[in-house]
């Protein structure tokens, strides 16, 4: 974990691969992820940009496997801003689950299943928002 003022710029697929998704569905994940009493490994948390994110740490070698809708995997060849150490809140670039020992990141299936699970919740809400929109004037009971 980098040390220091600022973020640094790490190569992914060296110590860690990662797996970037939008904040909502990283949340909601995390959340099934201990529901269910699986370890939560590290996880960044870019708030800026159009839509904030969230990057999962994860094994090496889980990128070149990793097919999942609504996530972008990272490995060699690609870079993660990460926070230094002492970057475990808001405001900015920081830390959203702190790394409890090295090495210690989320298992890639276990992640699946929660994020599948997250983004198929997350999209029950959209379409649940859309109807409600699309019918002005009822009273929700």
């Amino acid at each position: 974990m980098p040390v220091g003022d600022g973020p640094h710029l790490c190569a992914a697929g060296e110590r860690w691969d990662a797996v970037r998704v939008g904040e909502a569905v990283g949340r909601r994940a995390i959340a099934y992820l201990r529901e269910a009493g699986e370890p939560v490994g590290p996880v960044v948390l870019d708030p800026e940009g159009p839509e904030p994110r969230m990057y999962f740490l994860v094994p090496v070698g889980t990128a070149a496997r990793w097919e999942e809708q609504g996530t972008v995997p990272l490995g060699p060849r690609c870079h993660v801003l990460v926070p230094s150490a002492e970057r475990t809140r808001p405001p900015g670039l920081h830390w959203h689950v702190v790394p409890a020992a090295p090495r210690s990141p989320t298992r890639p299936d276990a992640l699946r299943r929660a994020l599948g699970r997250a983004r198929r919740a997350r999209a029950g809400e959209e379409a649940r928002e859309r109807g409600a929109a699309a019918r002005p004037g009822e009273v929700a009971s």
